[in-house]
């Protein structure tokens, strides 16, 4: 892979690092060495080196020792991740608050907790669009004929479908994740196309395959999603009553998603009075892989923003309390959606969002990106993440299996 590439050129430059510098014999009469680029500020080299490409900068940190050292900084990576991507990523919770409240010219539009995330080189390398360019480079594959190139790519996009409706695959291969969509910006009058545009999207990023069954009842039922040619992953929906209702409820009353009478998902237990999930939702959570609760962020007033999102905060709360009994550490990737005819100070910052859902307290991997509902901008990048983060999760739980099986 790309990633195992960058190491072994890191390794090589490294070897040439722990070289001890040596030192000219002093000269008095000989001129100083030249300024190069390597003695101006850390923060202007840094700006500088960001607007090389990826691959630039991989070679750039196997020209010496500066070079080495530089492209090994990570706060250099997390400069780059956030100027190029508008994305903050760390391993360290302690720094989340620190991030949302840091003035910068380049606004953020996506927040996330991954420990599994090797530093901000690896997302920088995951949402890089040379990545596919950069893996054609190094298969060495010649230039194709025009003509050629374009009946191949045709036949790219017509064979996964193909396979899937005709060719039994093996289970892996049909389905790489199971996510399950569910909260109020899939319900609410300003965002609820969210689910509509991925499901009839017909396009190189997203491209519905099938539609799938649940459990009886038809609860868990969904559709099976090719994402970019590399993942094909079951996205299931979950409602909490019919389209009219919810309209008709939610739109002046959210607290009413917190009642069982209106929100199908929930059931209050008789002997204590505790809200919780629906015991035919909890059969269904033992399969799934990945929590996607979407969110409008639109708001009436900032007065109601701490209302708003303990409503969010409750609902939450309780399908990760009926996950953890299956799950220790299952992703939550939360969409911030908004509507494009909706300004942005009318809706709530990224801070609210995650402050408001606690988040910076949740030990388990977490991701909140905005997304604008008329484009799916951003819908992507946290796609991207959660489903590389599954894909990564799965290839270290095979390795250690064969580990297990050659012991």
């Amino acid at each position: 892979s790309l990633l195992q590439e960058i190491m072994e050129v890191d390794k090589a430059a490294s070897k040439e690092s722990d070289l001890p510098p040596t030192e000219p014999a002093a000269d008095p009469e000989q001129e100083d060495d030249p300024p190069t680029m390597f003695d101006l500020p850390t923060e202007i080299i840094q700006l500088i080196v960001s607007y090389l490409s990826l691959q630039d900068i991989c070679q750039l940190g196997a020209t010496c020792r500066h070079g080495h050292s530089l492209t090994h900084d990570e706060n250099f990576w997390e400069f780059q991740v956030w100027r190029e991507f508008r994305l903050f990523f760390t391993t360290d919770l302690s720094t989340v608050t620190e991030a949302l409240t840091k003035p910068t010219r380049y606004p953020l539009e996506g927040v996330a907790y991954d420990p599994r995330v090797q530093g901000n080189r690896e997302i920088s390398v995951i949402y890089s669009p040379e990545f596919r360019r950069i893996m054609i480079e190094k298969n060495g594959k010649a230039k194709q004929d025009p003509f050629r190139a374009m009946l191949e790519n045709s036949i790219k996009d017509i064979l996964p479908r193909l396979l899937a409706f005709y060719v039994s695959l093996p289970a892996e291969e049909q389905c790489s994740a199971r996510l399950v969509l569910f909260g109020p910006g899939i319900e609410s009058a300003n965002t609820k196309l969210l689910v509509h545009k991925i499901v009839n999207a017909r396009s190189s990023t997203f491209d519905a395959v099938e539609f799938i069954k649940g459990l009886p009842g038809g609860i868990g039922s969904g559709v099976r999603i090719n994402y970019k040619h590399m993942y094909n992953f079951d996205l299931m929906c979950l409602y909490s009553n019919s389209e009219s209702i919810r309209e008709s409820v939610y739109r002046n009353r959210s607290s009413a998603r917190l009642e069982p009478e209106i929100n199908r998902m929930l059931v209050k237990d008789s002997s204590n009075g505790k809200l919780a999930i629906q015991p035919s939702i909890v059969k269904l959570l033992p399969t799934i892989h990945a929590l996607v609760f979407a969110v409008d962020t639109s708001i009436s007033s900032r007065e109601r923003v701490v209302e708003e999102v303990e409503v969010m905060r409750k609902e939450l709360g309780l399908m990760l309390e009926s996950m953890s009994k299956f799950h220790q550490s299952t992703p939550l990737l939360v969409l911030a959606c908004r509507s494009g005819a909706v300004e942005a100070d009318s809706c709530m910052t990224l801070q609210d969002i995650i402050e408001g859902l606690q988040l910076q307290n949740m030990k388990c991997p977490w991701g909140v990106f905005d997304v604008c509902c008329d484009n799916m901008r951003g819908v992507e990048k946290g796609l991207d993440w959660v489903l590389h983060h599954l894909a990564k999760k799965r290839r270290e739980w095979t390795y250690h299996s064969m580990q297990g099986q050659n012991g």
